[in-house]
Formats: C-alpha cells, structure tokens, sequence
C-alpha cells in the first residue's frame, strides 16, 4: 500500500457531499446520454490526447462556475499555447474539426448541425442521506452557430435525477413552461446568479470565490513556485483592473469634456482678435466719417474765413481810403496855387514877345521824338530783312520793292502753316498710339515678370485681390491655362489650339472646399471683368478614348491634384481632332484646322480672326511665360525705338514751325513799314535848320533867357506839387482798386457759398488744424493753409484705409480660420465682413453660455472621477493589500490543522516587495487627485494633465505599458509570500521563500499544501474541519509529474478531506489509482465519436484490473 495513503476517513466526512453521478447528453463528441456512476472514493478519466477527458471536465465546469468565468479546455491550451477553440456553441453543436471551404475560410465541422439540444447533470450525495441534483440543459434552433441564440435553464433538485427526464422539452419544442408541470419539484431558473445561490446553500459551499477557485484548480499544472501559486491560486484578480478600466473607459467621456472646453477656449481666442479688429475698424471707419466730414467741411470753413478775412480788409482799406482822399484835396490845392503863379509868369513871357521862339522849341521836340522813332523803325526793319535774307534796300524804291515781297510771303503762310500743323498732327498721332502701346505692353512685362502665367494682368490682379481678400494661396486658385501646355513637337498647332481652349484657359479652378467663399466674393462686387470659373467636384473617370490626332493629345497637363479633373474635362468637351485637310475636317463630328477654323458639331463652325492665329501675345497656355516674357520685351523694345524716332520728328518739326514763325513776323514787320516810317537822314537835316533859326531867335531878345529861368523853376515846383496830388490820388485809386478787388472776391464768396454767414460744421476742429499749420492766416496764405490741411487730412485718411483694409483682412482671415477648424459650429457661414454679426453672435453664446457649461461640466466629471474613480483606485490599492494579508490569515488557520511534516505545520506570511514602479504610480496618484476641491481652471488643468497621463499609460497597448499596468494595478505583484515551517512548540523549522534553494519535490509539496488548505478554507469555512463540498476535479494535473509528487500531491488533498476526480493519461494511472474508487476508458472512433469504457477496481489492492499489456501498451486515440 502507497505510504502516502489515508486509511481512516477524518471525522465529520458523513456530512460531506461527493460527485456521485454524471450524465451527459449530446456534449460535445458525446452524442445520445451517457451515465456513469463516481465512487465516494474519487475517480479517473483514462485516455489519450483529444479522446474527449477535457469535454467531460469541461461539463463539470459549465455546471459549477459562473459563465463569466468559464474557460474550456484551459489546461490543454495552456499546454499547447494558443487561443481559445471550444465554446458553449461548438460543445452544444458537437464540433469535431475544421475543414477549408471552397472559398479558402476555415470551416467548423459538426455532429449536430440542425435544430439541437444538450444536457448536463451532476447528482451529489453525503452519509446522511441527502441528494442533490444539478442540471443544465442547452438548446439552439435551426443551423445559427451565433453564440446569442443559445438558450439555457438551470435545473436544482433535491432528489436522484435522470437525464430521460427532459425529453419532454424538445418534443414541446424547448417550451421553458412546461417544466412546471412536467417537473413540478424542480428549482427551474433562467440566470446563474440565483441558479448558484441555490446549490451553494445546499451543498454548504459559503462564497462564489470557492467556485472560482475550484475552476482554477481544474486546470492546474506543474505546482511549484509559492508565489506564483499563491497569486494565482489563492488570490482573486484585485478589483483594481475593474476600476482602471472603468477610469479609462470614462475618460473618453472626460476627454470629450474637456476637449470641447478647449475647443471653445480657442474658438474664443479666434474669434475675440475678430472682435476686437471689428471695433477698432468701426472705430477706424467712425474716424474715417469725422475726417471725411472735414474734408467736405474744408471749402465752407475755408470760404466763411475768407469771407471773414475779406469783410475785414475792405473795412480796413476804407478806412484808409477816406484819409487818403483828404489829402488829396489839400494837395490839389497847393498844386492850384502853383499853376496860377505859372501861368502868371507865361503870361508875362507873352507880353516879351515869345511866341516865335516857342513854336520853333515845341517842333524841335517833336521832330527829335519823331527821329527816335524812325530809328527804331529803321533798325527793325534791318532785322527782318537780315532773317529773311535780305540786305535792306538804302532808296525808297527799292525799300517799297521789299515790303510788296514780304506782303506776298504773308499772304502765303496760312497755307505752309497748316500743311505743317498737319504733318506735325500725324506725328503726334503716331507717337500716342506708339506710346499707348508701350505702357500696355511695359505693364504686361511687369505682371509676367511677377509671375509665371501667360493669363492678362488684369485676370492675374483680380485673383490676387480674391485670395488675398479669403485667405486662400492663389495655387489654390489656378487658370486652367496656367495648368495645361502644348508638347513641343506640336507646337505649330499651338494658335489653332488656342482657339478652341481660350475661354476655358481664361478660367479659375476652384476647389469644392473654396466654392462657397469664392461664389460669396464674386457676387457680392462688382469686379469689372468678365470671368469664368468651374466648381471642381470629383467625377467618375469616362470610358472615352482621344483619338490619336486628338486635341487632347497635343497637350502636356501639370501634375498634381487638378490633373485627373482636367484630363477628364477635356476628354468629354474638347476632343477636338486636329485635321490637316480640309476632306478630314468636314468629316469629322468635331475638328480644328491649323488656320483657327473650330467645327463644334455637324451644323456649327466658327472662325475668330479678330487677332492673328499666330499671335503669340494673345496665347494663354503654358506652364510658364518665359516664351511670352521676351516676345513681350522684344515688343517693348521695337515700340520704345519708334517713340524715339518719333520725338526726334516732333521736335524738328517744332524748329521748322519756329522758324516759320519768326518769318512770318518779319514778313509782317516789312509789309507794314513805308520808306518814310525809316527815312532818318532827312529829318536829321530839318532838325539841324531848325536849331539853327531858333540860335537866331534867341540871340536876338536876351531877356527872355532870365523869364525863361524864371519859368523853369515855377514849373518844377508846379510839378512837384502835382506829383505829390497825382501820387496821393495813385495811392487813393490803388485803395479804392483793391477794396473792388476785395469787393469782388467777397460777391464771388457770396455767390458761390450762399451759407457763408453761418457758422461751418467743425469749425473748432478746423481752426486747430489750420492754425496749426500757419500762425497766422491771412488771405493770401488761406489758400495754402487750406491746402495743407487738406493733405494732412488726406494723409489721415490713407493711413486709415490702409488700416481699415488691413483690419478687414485680419478680421476676415479669423472667420476663414473658424470655418476651417470647426467647420461643424460655421454652420455654412461664410468667412465674410458681412457674416460678422452672426460670428459675434457665436463668440457671445461660447461666452456667456457654452464655455462656462463646458467648464463646469468638465469640472464636474473631473470631481466626479477624482472622488469615484481615483479615490476609490487608491483606496483599493491599500484595501487590497490588507485582504491579502486578512486572506492568507484564513488560510493558516487551515494550515494550522493540516501536518506539512511529522509534528509540523506551515505559515505563510506577506510582505511588501517596495517596488519603485508602484511608489512612483502611487505618487501620480496622489498628484492627480491634488486639489481636487479646488475650481481654479489652472489646478484644473494641472489634475487632468496628471489624470490624462495616468489613463494614456493604462489604455496603452504598447508591451512596456501593458507590463507596468500589470504590475502597479495587481497587488498580488506588490507582496511576495514566505512560507515557515513550524513545530508544535511554534519554533521555526524551516524557510521556503517562493521555493528558492529547495528540490522540485519539496516545492511541488508546499503549493499542493497551500492550494489543499485554500480549498479546504473555501469549501468548508472556519467551523468545520473537513469542507463541506468534497469534489475536486484535475485536468492532466500530474501528466508532467513523476510518480512521487503525484502520490505526494494526492495524499495532500486526501488528508484535507478532498473527493478527488482526475483525468490522466494512462502513463499515470499507477501512482494515481491508490487515491480512487473507479475509472473509466475514455475513447474516441474517427476522430469525431466520443465513448465511455468502464475499468473494474479491486477495493482490496486498491488497483484498477488492467491486463499488463494495457497497463503498460500505448494510447491510441482511435478505439
């Protein structure tokens, strides 16, 4: 007999229930029923691998654990490590294998394929006469193999039960009612929970842990490390994952919080620059108003202090005007009183006899006046004739001769002046269209030079102005010409091609994203151009096919994402065959000839040679412009030639035209002379004569000389005084002149600026400004100063647009930022000045309404998360930690009762491991929940950026995270167990820390000692001293084993009072068989039909009757 083995049942084992019958009925490759009776001694399930020994354990565990915790065929998975194979599904529909489909997929192979139904039962005994019966029935309709449409009862009697008994519920087809009637003592129950509530009270089985356990043992192998078992073993999974999911799971929910707390912070912050631009741009817009008001308000406010400034100096002129006509009338009688004294000293020169001496001194002065005049005549005369070419004629004949000539020459320059007005016209003609030419195309060549397309400025400006205006770069905005190019090889058929592509190279592409702004820009200006866009929106590509004189196929199309767009549109609307006859031409539905005839259809035919086909300026296609760049420059060049010949034409024409001019005056000078307007040499002799009588005279009466002298100075003071009369009356007329002057401008002011008397609109502001550009206006200076003030003001107002543009832009650009970020809150806005209320609108809500909700909801669930979640995480860590300690307590006091040795017994004690992985985790724990009472934003912040790390480690799926989060999260990890052996007198024997140091054998015996007395603890509790519920089922548990721990581990759980029943292979049935009461065969039959075949046992030998060439022979799995 085993040294090992029990003889003498413990007391107190009559109370204890055994297995005592299993029945299985279509489970797995069992199919039909299948009964066996199970001794109170124990039991064994022998046979090969895949004969069916996991399918019976397999029934056990459906029928003793709750689903949750259900794992089929564990302990040959854990052997052959790979994933779960067998289901409720697969054991119900009797799955045998997989085979491969017609279509390469893996198919699952069943017994029982149509409508199907499966039972379990297990009938428990004790000494005293009690029974309990446990069943589980399973059904499925039709061929689903959908893990849903199985349904299941449980099935609690006290009483002997036979499977035959259900037949009931299939001929009723699986009607769960009946099972009242039919079976009116039975406990019928649809859910585990109450199921297992049930049986445990019966079967004195006190927690739900105990059933866990027993399915942990089920498929236990190879025990060894104390720590590894106790982990696994004794010590549930910590709630802790549980709540870390839970953290995790809800953090989305948090996240999506504060996410859309972010959202409306920067939405706020987008939108307040907006704001903020817009009130500077009304008040730059307001301050625009003011100055553009002074601005109108300039010409009256100018014209009401000129009226002012006016009325002012014709009252001051007046004033003087009165003084100055006094003294006049005081002057002019001095200068009466001086003419009589000189009038009265003539006449006394009369009574001398004086008259003859008189005459001859007045026509002495008239003729030497006459003699100045002649000279001058004479040497103007000179002069034209010198530039006519001319040497003046010295007879007056030949003089007379000379003034008829110039006469005809005058007569003749009407006609030489208007041919040359008109050759000069033509010149002038020339030169401004040459000139208009050359700005145009000088223009032209700064735009090509700015930028790389062939398109007119005015189109290139128009989009610029667009994307600046949006926000949009303009290679998001390309033509279509700026696109596509001709192959070079084809370029004689470039102006043909260029026909027929014009409109459409003229056009904007515009990406579906943009088409609602850019629709909104158009249409809400006025551009001054024609222009034409397309809406590019993906289309399928067509199944069309250019010919190969196509069109199509003469050009190169940029790559990029306007490619695929573009070759499309061009295969269905300008397939155009390019015919080099004009046979090919009329033939074909749609063709070009080189020459720029376009045939559209069968009826319509165009030809446009407003420009040249060869006219390369007006082409538009083109990757680049280098080509059109130096056409234009070379075009630049010939023009700025011309303007140069033409200025040289003009300006000798001008000398012509002067030289004309001043022949015209000579001629003219002559015509009008006579020869004795230049006679000179004769009056000089009739002026010698005379001077020559008037000597005679005077020599003849000497006292007229003294009268003479006399006079003299009369007359000077005559003179004198005039002067000054005449000079006063000057004065008098200049003040009386100006004050007209004056009087005339104030009627003009009047007329024109009827509202002059009133006081001007902004007068205060305007007399700072014009007083700040002169320190004193006056009315010669109130023109300029007006003028000043106007450039400063019209300064003001350049820097303001430039300030209200650049707002707009800021302002608009924000709204296009909104749009395109949340896209969802726009609403269809567009990014728009005129949208701005509606923006404004948007940011007042995410103010006053969606931040501070979003706020104090994100506040609310990180509390919420803090208190539930953290809180609860970090306080389990430590409940967890002490359960462990309280656990391993229970279980020595089983321990206490069980010998490990002759006269000892073990106790395991726990301890910290002080790992840094889990004080590091701790510390984040706390520093996520820190402040947690506070609703400062930035404490806020600061907890969920802690509590964000934590859950983006603990959701990691990389293998680093996956390791830590097993690590801090379990507790089991953060203990380590040592187990002392002691004696009766409490003295320590022995130490086995996690087995170090000691052989396989003394390990092995430890774990199974520990996983005896857990069992023993869960099962039967602290009041009694054998478990109530005896049953332990292992699965292969020793197939690795050698025979002394086997016996060893046996003898373990047969002195703790344990019912034990095992499958083995039949290599262990030796050392297993003195530990049981019975066995059975267990076979399968092509790989897909499961049996049972019962061994007989001698109870004297306590062997099972094995013929020695079945005891020893191989295992086959086929029978």
């Amino acid at each position: 007999m085993n040294s090992f083995m029990q003889t003498t049942g413990p007391l107190g084992s009559e109370e204890q229930f055994r297995l005592a019958r299993l029945q299985l009925f279509n489970w797995g490759t069992f199919s039909d029923l299948f009964d066996l009776n199970i001794p109170a001694e124990g039991y064994l399930f022998i046979g090969p691998s895949g004969s069916g020994k996991s399918t019976i354990l397999d029934a056990h565990a459906a029928l003793l654990t709750p689903p949750k915790w259900v794992d089929f065929n564990v302990a040959a998975r854990e052997a052959e490590r790979h994933g779960k194979d067998r289901t409720l599904m697969t054991y119900l529909r009797g799955a045998w294998a997989q085979q491969t489909g017609d279509s390469g997929e893996y198919l699952a192979q069943f017994l029982r394929a149509g409508t199907t139904w499966s039972a379990i039962a297990e009938t428990y005994r004790n000494d005293q006469g009690r029974t309990v019966a446990l069943a589980e029935v399973f059904w499925v309709k039709g061929k689903s193999t959908t893990p849903g449409d199985v349904g299941r009862i449980y099935l609690v009697l006290e009483r002997d039960f036979h499977l035959r008994e259900l037949e009931f519920f299939a001929r009723h087809d699986f009607e769960v009612r009946r099972f009242k009637s039919e079976l009116p003592d039975a406990y019928v129950h649809r859910e585990f929970s109450a199921y297992q509530e049930r049986f445990r009270r019966l079967l004195g089985i006190e927690n739900e842990r105990a059933l866990r356990l027993l399915h942990k043992t089920q498929s236990a192998k190879n025990l060894g490390d104390l720590n590894v078992f106790l982990r696994d073993f004794m010590l549930d999974a910590p709630s802790t994952f549980e709540i870390a999911d839970r953290l995790v799971g809800e953090f989305c929910e948090l996240n999506a919080a504060h996410q859309a707390v972010v959202a409306a912070r920067e939405q706020i912050e987008t939108l307040v620059p907006a704001r903020e631009a817009h009130h500077d741009l009304m008040k730059a817009e307001s301050d625009r108003g003011d100055l553009q008001a002074l601005q109108i308000a300039v010409d009256l406010y100018r014209e009401h202090r000129r009226k002012a400034l006016l009325e002012s100096g014709i009252a001051e002129q007046q004033g003087a005007l009165d003084g100055g006509m006094q003294e006049v009338r005081v002057l002019a009688e001095a200068a009466e009183h001086e003419s009589r004294k000189l009038a009265e000293l003539q006449q006394q020169k009369l009574g001398m006899g004086a008259g003859v001496i008189d005459q001859l001194q007045n026509d002495i002065r008239v003729a030497e006046s006459e003699k100045s005049e002649r000279i001058r005549r004479r040497d103007g005369a000179a002069d034209a004739c010198k530039a006519l070419g001319w040497v003046m004629a010295d007879t007056a004949a030949g003089f007379a001769g000379q003034g008829q000539a110039a006469r005809e020459r005058v007569l003749a320059a009407h006609e030489d002046r208007q041919q040359l007005q008109q050759r000069k016209d033509e010149l002038r003609d020339q030169h401004r269209i040459a000139s208009a030419e050359f700005r145009s195309v000088a223009e032209e060549v700064k735009v090509l030079e700015r930028q790389r397309s062939n398109l007119d400025g005015r189109l290139v400006n128009l989009r610029s102005a667009m994307a600046m205006e949006l926000s949009i770069p303009e290679d998001k905005l390309p033509f279509a010409g700026e696109l596509l190019e001709v192959k070079a090889e084809e370029a004689e058929w470039q102006g043909a091609i260029e026909r027929v592509l014009g409109g459409f190279a003229r056009s904007i592409l515009v990406d579906d994203r943009h088409y609602s702004a850019v629709s909104a820009y158009i249409n809400g200006r006025h551009i001054g151009e024609r222009l034409a866009y397309f809406r590019v929106v993906p289309q399928a590509g067509s199944q069309r096919s250019p010919g190969a004189q196509s069109l199509v196929r003469k050009l190169n199309i940029a790559t990029g994402s306007w490619a695929e767009w573009l070759r499309e549109e061009l295969k269905i609307h300008f397939d155009f065959e390019c015919t080099d006859s004009l046979a090919a031409f009329r033939a074909a539905s749609r063709a070009v000839t080189r020459e720029g005839q376009v045939k559209h259809s069968a009826t319509r035919h165009v030809k446009d040679d407003r420009e040249r086909v060869d006219n390369r300026a007006r082409w538009v296609l083109g990757f680049d412009n280098r080509a059109k760049l130096a056409l234009y420059k070379e075009k630049a060049a010939a023009f700025a030639g011309r303007i140069a010949e033409l200025d040289a034409a003009l300006a000798r024409v001008g000398d012509e035209e002067s030289s004309q001019q001043a022949q015209l005056l000579c001629s003219q000078t002559l015509s009008n002379l006579t020869w004795n307007d230049v006679d000179v040499g004769s009056l000089v002799a009739r002026i010698a004569d005379m001077q020559k009588r008037l000597t005679a005279e005077l020599q003849s009466r000497p006292d007229l000389a003294r009268m003479d002298d006399q006079i003299r100075k009369q007359e000077a003071v005559y003179q004198q005084a005039v002067d000054k009369k005449n000079g006063q009356e000057a004065h008098a007329m200049g003040i009386r002149n100006e004050i007209a002057k004056l009087e005339k401008k104030l009627a003009a002011v009047v007329q024109h600026y009827p509202a002059g008397d009133h006081e001007p609109a902004h007068k205060a502001s305007l007399d700072a400004r014009f007083s700040s550009v002169r320190r004193e206006v006056t009315l010669e200076s109130l023109d300029d100063a007006s003028r000043e003030v106007e450039r400063a003001i019209n300064g003001e107002l350049r820097v303001l647009d430039g300030e209200i543009s650049m707002l707009r832009h800021s302002i608009v650009q924000r709204f296009a930022e909104f749009n395109r970020r949340w896209p969802a809150e726009a609403g269809g806005l567009d990014p728009v000045l005129e949208s701005s209320e509606d923006y404004f609108g948007k940011l007042r809500r995410l103010e006053t309404d969606d931040l501070p909700r979003f706020e104090e909801r994100f506040l609310t669930m990180l509390r919420d998360q803090s208190d539930q979640n953290l809180t609860l995480l970090s306080t389990k860590l430590d409940q967890e930690r002490t359960e462990i300690r309280a656990r391993m307590e229970l279980v020595n006091e089983s321990l206490r009762d069980a010998p490990f040795g002759p006269g000892t017994h073990l106790v395991i004690e726990t301890s910290d491991r002080h790992l840094e992985e889990v004080r590091q985790f701790r510390t984040d724990l706390k520093g996520a929940l820190s402040h947690s009472f506070s609703a400062e934003p930035a404490f806020a912040e600061q907890r969920f950026a802690a509590l964000a790390a934590l859950v983006k480690r603990l959701a990691s799926l990389e293998t680093v995270d996956r390791n830590w989060r097993a690590l801090v999260l379990d507790v089991r990890q953060h203990v380590e167990f040592i187990a002392r052996e002691m004696d009766l007198d409490g003295i320590e024997v022995e130490v086995y820390r996690s087995g170090a140091g000691k052989s396989g054998g003394q390990r092995q015996k430890l774990a199974a000692t520990c996983l005896a007395a857990a069992l023993r603890y869960q099962l039967g509790g602290q009041d009694r001293a054998l478990p109530s519920f005896s049953t332990v089922v292992l699965d292969e548990a020793f197939d690795k084993a050698d025979a002394e721990f086997t016996a060893m581990a046996m003898n373990i759980f047969k002195t703790f009072g344990f019912q034990m029943v095992v499958a083995t292979p039949l290599k262990s049935v030796m050392t297993l068989e003195p530990f049981i009461g019975g066995a059975c065969f267990v076979h399968i039959k092509d790989r897909k039909k499961s049996a049972l075949l019962p061994i007989d046992y001698d109870d004297a030998t306590r062997r099972l009757k094995l013929a020695p060439h079945e005891r020893h022979g191989e295992e086959t799995v086929d029978a």
